[in-house]
């Protein structure tokens, strides 16, 4: 499964404006909804948060992984932001989340939606990728990150 193929240079942020868990979603879903991904950006952020409350999505080792099934996206969508001081996520360890994906999938998609989220959680938990991405200077970094990665 290529991870990279879904994340778009202009769904980046490099550096999240937002102190907060709620904020930094609703950044990075704006991103999304800018690219046209979301047919209704405010029930996607809805759908995130109610996700989000029946467990954390902070997964430790500073990553965060929010995402939904819904029918506010079309397909499916992937969106990154990094937070060099942190956010907190209420993150299964209780450290602070620096480097977060947003992901949502229509219900339809959830072989795929599966599929990227078990890829995915499983590059993060490689150290060398979690630091190449914090000292990625740029969107299309992030994505040679992820490129080079996925490839090993």
């Amino acid at each position: 499964m290529v991870v990279s193929q879904y994340l778009e240079k202009n769904f980046c942020i490099m550096e999240l404006e937002s102190a907060d868990k709620e904020a930094a979603i609703y950044e990075i879903a704006e991103k999304l909804n800018q690219g046209k991904k979301l047919i209704n950006k405010d029930k996607f952020i809805l759908d995130v948060l109610e996700r989000e409350n029946l467990g954390s999505t902070g997964i430790g080792n500073n990553v965060a992984i929010p995402h939904a099934r819904t029918d506010s996206v079309k397909g499916f969508v992937i969106g990154f932001g990094r937070s060099s001081s942190g956010i907190n996520f209420k993150a299964l360890d209780g450290e602070k989340v620096k480097l977060i994906f947003l992901m949502g999938a229509e219900p339809k998609e959830l072989n795929l939606y599966l599929r990227i989220l078990a890829e995915l959680s499983k590059l993060l938990m490689n150290s060398s990728f979690r630091k190449d991405l914090i000292s990625a200077e740029n969107p299309q970094e992030i994505i040679n990150v992820i490129k080079k990665f996925e490839k090993q």
